[in-house]
């Protein structure tokens, strides 16, 4: 291993004095790379270069022998494989080169599909019955279900902090209705933007409030879009049943979700 990163050392800073040449005649190279400009054209100079780019990409992730070590550790932390997914997705190269990966390997299809489920990414891609019949309706289930808990505990917060200048009482909301049509009004502008307005399924949030403001509830209609009237209250079982949120916990949640370890 020390010989690996002594030789990759010996490669690498060469093509960095290369690049750093490139940038100016500053005596401290340091003091060159704390400018972003000249960062910039340095990591454009490293980047360009083929032999340069795998130096690069080695130092960070590792030799390909330990590469796929460094990507099972991504992958385990839900937050970290979401996070990746979603840029890797944001960019049409990304989609390219994740399509031809797949296509290439029924294997590694089903695997790639299976990690967008668990991270709520797939979404309204496909129905419920439809990863049922890939053999992935529970990971489709679980990373729907974890993903529009999370999104209503960030609702919640909002509005939670809003109640703690206002005597204790929430937004007053007396019918179920999605997060635009009245609780947005109710809050200080801006206070929803860069939150979730729809659940996993595509379905939107729902607030309400009791009329004195003493509660409120945050609703999703889970796999069926549709709302089951409160009847159960505590974790479920069945994929329908509808996730709720109220006065800062969950008070009807999946029960293969345990609620603390939602972020």
């Amino acid at each position: 291993m020390e010989s690996r990163i002594r030789t990759v050392a010996y490669v690498t800073l060469p093509a960095l004095a290369l690049a750093l040449s490139l940038a100016g005649c500053a005596k401290d190279p340091v003091q060159q790379l704390s400018d972003p400009a000249v960062r910039a054209r340095i990591v454009e100079t490293l980047a360009s270069e083929p032999a340069m780019r795998q130096e690069l990409v080695d130092r960070l992730v590792g030799a390909p022998a330990t590469r796929a070590e460094v990507i099972d550790r991504v992958l385990k932390d839900e937050t970290s494989a979401g996070d990746l997914v979603q840029r890797i997705l944001a960019a049409d190269r990304g989609k390219a080169l994740v399509v031809s990966k797949v296509t290439a390997d029924a294997g590694g299809a089903k695997s790639f599909i299976k990690m967008l489920m668990l991270t709520g990414v797939m979404g309204t891609v496909i129905t419920q019955k439809q990863a049922d019949a890939y053999g992935l309706g529970d990971a489709y289930a679980y990373g729907n279900r974890k993903r529009t808990m999370t999104d209503l505990k960030k609702i919640g917060a909002v509005i939670d902090t809003w109640s703690r200048t206002h005597e204790g009482h929430y937004p007053e909301c007396y019918d179920f209705a999605d997060l635009s049509t009245c609780l947005a009004r109710r809050l200080p502008a801006k206070s929803l933007d860069g939150l979730p307005q729809r659940d996993a399924w595509g379905g939107p949030i729902q607030y309400r409030s009791d009329r004195e403001g003493n509660e409120y509830t945050l609703l999703s209609y889970a796999t069926d879009g549709r709302w089951d009237g409160l009847g159960k209250v505590g974790p479920t079982d069945g994929f329908d049943c509808d996730i709720v949120f109220s006065n800062a916990g969950f008070i009807q949640w999946p029960g293969s979700i345990r609620r603390e370890d939602v972020p």
